[in-house]
């Protein structure tokens, strides 16, 4: 069997479109209740935001988002998702695996915080072990978790 390569590519006007079409399974909805067309709608005005799409080879499998927040001065995963069709598929790991070793290259800065519902098992365990570790912050129903970059 072949290596999947997946990879990260910016979100365009190419592209843009093919995002909107994933989504998260009915059961998962509670958990990521905003579609990305809300997200790609959003960084229009919170220019700050970078969007990624996630591949597995050339098929468009997920979607992430990074910034700077202007409140805090701190570099956060805003969102990150695979589609309900790609998912268990091992897609998630990779992908954030991949954005690590991309921001590690591309920012001068010693973490990167990101936040999930409390209840959402599946986003707490694998961003425990990807080294995403709870910090002790909470933002309305999200557990915020760190990684260092250091």
């Amino acid at each position: 069997m072949n290596k999947v390569n997946v990879h990260l590519e910016e979100i365009t006007e190419h592209n843009w479109y093919e995002a909107t079409q994933l989504r998260v399974s009915e059961e998962q909805l509670s958990l990521y209740p905003c579609p990305i067309v809300y997200w790609i709608a959003e960084s229009k005005y919170a220019t700050h935001f970078c969007l990624k799409a996630i591949y597995a080879d050339e098929v468009m499998v997920g979607f992430l988002i990074y910034n700077l927040d202007p409140d805090d001065g701190e570099y956060w995963i805003t969102t990150f998702m695979i589609d309900e069709r790609f998912q268990r598929k091992g897609y998630a790991m990779q992908a954030l695996t991949e954005f690590i070793h991309y921001f590690k290259n591309k920012y001068d800065t010693d973490k990167i915080k990101l936040g999930h519902r409390a209840n959402n098992v599946a986003a707490a365990n694998l961003y425990e072990m990807m080294g995403f570790h709870i910090n002790g912050e909470i933002i309305g129903d999200e557990i915020v978790r760190c990684y260092s970059l250091k």
